[in-house]
């Protein structure tokens, strides 16, 4: 059995990616609940991977373009259901511990441990509030910090990376700290992210692929081949 841990996209992209390949499965986060505080980045490329659900209505997404725009809590909750629907688990407030003889778990959630092979950390676009002991599925060469705003329908937005959602929200995210202070009364909410310098923008097809791509790393590196 392989635990995976992440609130966020990344984690539940590499959980599924996981259980596609026949293994035993669950997701767990340390937070109350997945998609909090958020999902990662709710702005998505078609051209990097198509929409992962069968409607935009479902994450309250907008296309414009090769581009979506959409509530990345929602497109969160809405893969973790299709990952359980497949036959995966999941857990929430809980973390989990090794010492030199065996795993346990910490927190009011419950998550069973028999048959535990491996503990992967999949927070990496999402911080878990209290760190769990593993292996991390992802490590950035070059670490940059990505700052995103969710502001409300009609406020101006003067980042070129920005995507209106179909509420007529709009989602900004910029390198930049200060490139947000001019939307700040008008902000809903605020995201930090930290992702590798990959000379281009953040998106989130460009996660749920990065996220992929490392599971299918760690089966071959560890002998995990699909079953």
């Amino acid at each position: 059995m392989i635990i995976v841990v992440g609130s966020g996209l990344v984690a539940v992209s590499a959980a599924h990616r996981l259980l596609e390949s026949g293994h035993d499965v669950t997701l767990t986060t340390a937070h109350a609940e997945f998609g909090f505080p958020h999902g990662g980045c709710g702005l998505w490329n078609t051209d990097v991977l198509p929409w992962p659900l069968q409607t935009l209505e479902e994450a309250v997404g907008a296309m414009a373009g090769s581009r979506v725009a959409c509530r990345s809590q929602w497109l969160v909750k809405r893969l973790v259901h299709r990952f359980t629907t497949a036959g995966g688990r999941t857990s929430t407030r809980v973390r989990l511990t090794h010492d030199a003889e065996s795993w346990n778990s910490v927190g009011t959630g419950t998550v069973a441990l028999a048959g535990l092979e491996h503990v992967l950390i999949a927070d990496q676009d999402v911080s878990e509030p209290a760190p769990s002991s593993g292996v991390m599925l992802l490590t950035f060469a070059r670490p940059v910090q990505w700052y995103g705003a969710v502001v409300v329908e009609g406020a101006p937005i003067p980042l070129d990376h920005a995507g209106t959602r179909a509420d007529g929200t709009v989602e900004a995210w910029t390198r930049v700290e200060d490139e947000l202070l001019s939307v700040q009364q008008s902000s809903l909410e605020t995201m930090r992210m930290t992702w590798d310098d990959e000379n281009h923008a953040l998106d989130g097809a460009r996660c749920m692929q990065r996220a992929r791509d490392a599971v299918d790393e760690f089966l071959m590196s560890n002998g995990l081949a699909t079953v």
